[in-house]
């Protein structure tokens, strides 16, 4: 991953920077020293069986986006509860989440004061609407123009808080049926 080091010494992995076969691709606002470094991790349950994830993994474990179940697993298929989707979007968003009185603090914190969850529930598994709601939010709220969602036979379940989010989480393809 690309790393920008500051004048101060202190570093900041690039988030959204791209390995391709040519070199790395970052934008930069202005001019900036940059370095490359190997920040991945082998996770047992991802790389040991060629886990159809393992690309997906590595690159948000790279960033320090995710953290893995241990030091050896990630548990890919495992539930994505409210508090880790609240923690990755912190750390996408630069916050350090380390420390609080629980793993999760931190991150239900920065969530909270930015409007992107209410905090509750935080150990509850993450449903698809809940996960529509918190990405719109976290994007903005940039509502379309067009109705998407109606598509879907089973729209009428979808609850009346996540019905914009949904319908904005499919004309993104964030989402599908």
């Amino acid at each position: 991953v690309a790393v920008i080091v500051h004048a101060d010494g202190t570093e900041e992995i690039v988030k959204t920077s791209v390995v391709t076969e040519t070199g790395v691709v970052l934008t930069l606002d202005g001019s900036a020293t940059v370095k490359i470094v190997d920040n991945a991790k082998v996770f047992e349950d991802i790389h040991s069986v060629s886990h159809w994830t393992e690309d997906a993994v590595d690159f948000v474990v790279a960033r320090g986006m995710f953290a893995g179940t241990s030091e050896t697993t990630f548990s890919p298929n495992s539930h994505m509860t409210r508090a880790m989707l609240m923690t990755v979007l912190a750390r996408l968003d630069g916050v350090y989440t380390s420390g609080g009185s629980v793993w999760y603090e931190k991150g239900m914190e920065w969530a909270k004061a930015n409007g992107v969850s209410d905090g509750s529930n935080p150990n509850g598994n993450i449903t698809r609407e809940q996960l529509a709601a918190i990405l719109y939010r976290y994007d903005g709220e940039q509502a379309v123009a067009e109705d998407v969602l109606s598509a879907f036979s089973d729209a009428g379940k979808v609850s009346n808080f996540a019905k914009e989010a949904m319908n904005w989480a499919v004309a993104n393809g964030l989402i599908n049926g």
